[in-house]
């Protein structure tokens, strides 16, 4: 495929979901199919990406790792076999709509080279539901069409020229989660813009179908987000108050309910999923507690 203009990467680890993203992303409209190549990434006990690109070797490459690759791992691998000069990412549990591909490009042809656009979701049943209003209601359709519209895109849904990668650096490999976040500000530091697109959906369809997994991704996000939030401390404008582990601690009940209610008076589209505060109100204090735990963790490896 010489005329490849475009390359899709997606980071997989055993995703039961990776072939519908892959049927959505073959079947996407308003883009000449030879100009793209699909690239996954990392590993596939189920055989799903196998046969996909057994049907399909000439737009699908599966780069498959040796070991399991964290996200920043998988896409810096195929940053670096990437065709194309212009890079989309979706993870392999997102649904990207049938014009997802050629909404962003239009952004991009408008002068936009960094774009991304909304994570919205279906009721898959309550605890996928509450897993995506607790985890990603900040880059709902509602923001609104512009440039930095919020601090960071997220790598289920963006499009980045390849050279702004090769100028800024690519992925932290350090970070097993939040990696986007990281990424996103080192663009905004070297003086791009990120343009959020609100019609360029994809439809988050994550395999978390229990309270237990539900708060585990939101305690797990915690220790991450929270080593980027100390890393680029100035830049986020981080509240003290994240520093302070007992004081989180104390605090967490409020904090929580706060979070909790903004989300929702925010977010008009969020309010007839309004039954999931519960569940958003616990992912909250969850998040507050594992933040303190690494903290306090973090200060005992300095003072020992």
């Amino acid at each position: 495929m010489a005329d490849v203009v475009y390359s899709v990467i997606i980071p997989d680890l055993h995703s039961p979901r990776i072939g519908e993203v892959l049927d959505a992303l073959r079947q996407q409209e308003g883009v000449i199919r030879n100009h793209y190549e699909i690239l996954i990434v990392g590993r596939d006990k189920y055989g799903i990406v196998r046969d996909h690109e057994a049907k399909d070797d000439q737009h699908i490459r599966f780069l498959e790792s040796e070991r399991d690759l964290n996200p920043a791992e998988a896409r810096n691998r195929g940053i670096k076999e990437a065709r194309g000069k212009v890079i989309f990412f979706i993870d392999a549990d997102c649904i990207a709509e049938p014009g997802w591909m050629a909404t962003l490009l239009k952004s991009y042809e408008e002068g936009h080279p960094v774009v991304g656009g909304p994570i919205w979701f279906e009721q898959d049943g309550y605890w996928v539901l509450a897993d995506n209003v607790a985890h990603f209601h900040d880059l709902l359709p509602d923001i609104g069409r512009g440039p930095n519209r919020h601090f960071m895109l997220a790598t289920a849904n963006m499009m980045v020229e390849k050279a702004i990668l090769e100028k800024v650096g690519m992925f932290d490999e350090s970070f097993p989660a939040g990696e986007d976040l990281g990424l996103s500000l080192r663009i905004r530091q070297a003086g791009y813009d990120l343009y959020f697109e609100p019609m360029a959906r994809i439809i988050h369809k994550p395999v978390r179908d229990t309270l237990g997994e539900v708060l585990r991704h939101s305690e797990g996000w915690a220790r991450h987000s929270i080593r980027i939030r100390t890393k680029y401390r100035d830049t986020l404008k981080t509240p003290w108050i994240l520093f302070q582990p007992l004081l989180l601690r104390i605090l967490s009940p409020f904090i929580a309910i706060v979070v909790t209610v903004k989300i929702f008076r925010r977010h008009s589209c969020m309010r007839r999923f309004w039954y999931t505060a519960p569940v958003v109100f616990l992912t909250k204090l969850v998040w507050c507690w594992a933040a303190a735990a690494e903290v306090a963790a973090g200060r005992h490896k300095l003072n020992n």
